[in-house]
């Protein structure tokens, strides 16, 4: 799977949601540096992350699809098994396009080789004797274009480079995790906010109540739909605009679930122990779960799909 090394000077960025943004004031005869240059593009990049972050959500919108090469095999012998994920589209946790424009895969015999065993335990269910895995995917920027720049520094190098480009990509990850006890509660498309309390806000005013009464018995499915605009309405109060994210969390919300697999592993010991010619896995002992991923629907993908009927 892909791994382009830390950016999380990219993922505080992208995690600010409180800070108005601004843009560059144009004028005659004004001297830009470099400074102005980034400001522009960081307006016209962030913007559009919120708008995806608050308005679309976060979660697959078409492909993305986690399988596995051979998918059934003749028997339970180990055999050379593959992790494969198909092209697809999505929006991350932080509300930032991920485009996987070609199929990846990872031969899973040797990534669990590699793997430390404090690792594998992190996954390891003793009592069903199964190893669970998740599949993320969240955007990372990739450094493209090298090109010579002047040396800012002496004797910094006789060719020093810089890159002249900084690419969209994508960062795949496969993680040993016990799935959760209970299914996700954070409240839908705001990843990383806690949920809306069920219970409405005792700051409505009585107009505002009346008015929620009135509308509830006329039409219970548009009082449902007030409702829930009230408990909206006061949803930040407290937390104010942010996406509420740690710094030790930034990678975790920004994470995109794409899947959990488990493989039957009657004795963790016995995997950690192979013998490095010796394939560990094998395709019937695999189960893979695509559909607890979150999904985003559009107008024109329901259209499409009605047309299909």
């Amino acid at each position: 799977m892909s791994d382009f090394g830390e950016d999380t000077d990219t993922l505080k960025e992208d995690a600010t949601f409180e800070q108005p943004l601004r843009r560059v004031a144009y004028e005659a005869g004004m001297l830009l540096g470099l400074e102005a240059t980034r400001d522009e593009q960081s307006y016209h990049r962030r913007r559009l992350n919120r708008h995806q972050y608050w308005l679309q959500g976060h979660g697959t919108l078409t492909g993305m699809c986690v399988a596995i090469e051979p998918a059934s095999a003749l028997n339970n012998n180990p055999i050379a098994t593959r992790l494969s994920v198909s092209p697809g589209i999505g929006i991350d946790g932080l509300g930032r396009e991920v485009l996987i424009h070609e199929a990846y895969g990872i031969d899973l015999g040797d990534w669990l080789k590699v793997q430390s065993a404090a690792k594998l335990e992190e996954g390891y269910d003793d009592i069903n004797k199964l190893l669970w895995f998740k599949v993320t995917v969240r955007y990372q920027e990739v450094s493209v274009g090298l090109q010579p720049v002047l040396a800012r520094k002496l004797n910094l190098g006789t060719d020093a480079v810089q890159p002249s480009r900084m690419a969209d990509s994508i960062q795949l990850e496969l993680i040993p995790e016990v799935p959760p006890s209970t299914a996700e509660t954070r409240y839908a498309p705001w990843a990383a906010h806690d949920p809306v309390a069920d219970a409405l806000p005792e700051a409505l005013t009585t107009a505002e109540t009346d008015y929620l009464n009135q509308v509830t018995a006329n039409n219970a499915a548009a009082g449902a739909q007030l409702q829930l605009n009230a408990r909206l309405l006061h949803a930040l109060t407290d937390s104010g605009v942010s996406a509420q994210l740690a710094a030790d969390q930034l990678e975790e919300g920004s994470r995109l679930l794409l899947a959990r697999l488990s493989i039957s592993v009657p004795d963790l010991t016995t995997l950690l122990n192979a013998t490095e010619n010796q394939q560990v896995v094998n395709p019937n002992l695999i189960s893979v779960n695509n559909l607890l991923r979150p999904f985003l629907m559009t107008a024109s993908q329901l259209s499409y799909l009605l047309t299909k009927v």
